[in-house]
């Protein structure tokens, strides 16, 4: 179809709408999906960039080659969240009940769990908490292509690791291995940090057991053995951990990094043996504060012997002369009294004598 024109023919345009004046003609973009609790982002080795990554982006993310992190906050989403956002061939064998709500019993320690392509990594630690040391449990989910941090509220280890991943990230990171080594390196320094606060209080409890061992310092003292058996508790099975990795090597781990991790099962096993020692001080300044509490209670039952033994004549002597009887013939005496007291004191100096001379007094 053709128009006629002063200049000859045109072809003839088709009409398009006006959508100037009706904005709801334009076609209309869905916002990105969000999930409560979930946060991801891309690192790329290649050219050292990084960035968030929208939850319904991660699996083309993923095909780009590059490497994805993604963090859930069990407190605002189930873990189960995940099998929904990364591919189901990344997960074969992930069981988000392992996960549980990432917290932190009494009894949690770090555990590390295998399966085909996958790691799961439990770091358990604790912080000062207003009634003592709090546990806290971060999970790890290592696959091909991604890591999955799965935790409860506010992570201390977590958080030193976001303060410092991507300075290092561009600095040195050569594969994906370094958020690892990132997670690893936080939380050994956290029972470095913890064992370091309580090397002091162990140092003001042995001079508190040294001059004065009362109840309240007993209480401290219980507080303080509490607090080191409970890092103890969390440091042996993190170390365990770091044993079976280092030794039962995977490609989700490079030697690069296995190398780095075998350092820290060293630094753990000073850090076992600085908790053994500081509570073997804890144990010797109590037992010489008990030493010196029995000395001290054997010195008055010595004095108390002593004067015991001072006045058992005398005692006697009383007895005989306070009874109720006519036919003592020292009643009668002129000076019957003074003869008692002589008597009395004579009795006491020479027993003051006989005990100095047995070093007793």
């Amino acid at each position: 179809m053709s128009v006629q024109t002063g200049n000859g023919l045109t072809p003839a345009r088709m009409a398009v709408p006006d959508t100037s004046r009706n904005p709801e003609a334009l076609p209309r973009r869905q916002p990105p999906r969000a999930i409560a609790g979930v946060q991801a982002e891309f690192l790329d080795f290649e050219d050292r960039s990084s960035g968030p990554v929208e939850i319904d982006d991660i699996v083309d993310t993923l095909a780009k080659g590059r490497f994805v992190w993604v963090d859930v906050d069990c407190e605002q989403t189930h873990p189960e969240v995940i099998t929904k956002l990364l591919p189901a061939s990344g997960l074969a064998g992930f069981d988000p009940s392992s996960v549980g709500d990432a917290g932190c019993c009494e009894a949690a320690v770090s555990e590390l769990r295998r399966s085909e392509g996958l790691l799961q990594i439990s770091l358990v630690g604790v912080v000062d908490g207003t009634d003592g040391l709090v546990g806290q449990t971060l999970h790890l989910l290592i696959g091909e292509g991604f890591l999955v941090s799965f935790h409860r509220g506010a992570s201390a280890v977590l958080a030193e690791v976001r303060r410092d991943y991507l300075c290092d990230f561009q600095r040195h990171a050569a594969t994906p291995s370094f958020l690892i080594y990132e997670f690893w390196n936080e939380q050994v320094d956290q029972y470095l940090r913890l064992q370091s606060r309580l090397e002091q209080e162990v140092e003001t409890m042995r001079l508190k057991l040294r001059t004065d061992a009362n109840e309240a310092t007993l209480l401290e003292l219980a507080d303080v053995t509490g607090e080191l058996l409970a890092l103890r508790k969390r440091v042996m099975p993190a170390r365990r951990v770091l044993e079976e990795l280092v030794a039962r090597k995977t490609t989700l781990i490079s030697e690069a990094t296995l190398g780095y991790m075998s350092g820290m099962i060293a630094t753990l096993e000073r850090l076992l043996s600085d908790i053994t020692s500081n509570l073997g001080i804890l144990e010797s300044a109590m037992n010489f504060s008990l030493t010196v509490a029995t000395h001290r209670t054997n010195l008055v039952m010595n004095r108390l012997a002593v004067v015991s033994t001072i006045f058992l004549p005398l005692t006697f002597l009383c007895g005989v002369y306070g009874m109720n009887f006519e036919g003592i013939p020292e009643l009668a005496w002129t000076h019957g009294y003074k003869f008692f007291w002589g008597l009395s004191a004579l009795i006491t100096v020479g027993l003051v004598l006989v005990l100095r001379r047995a070093r007793l007094l």
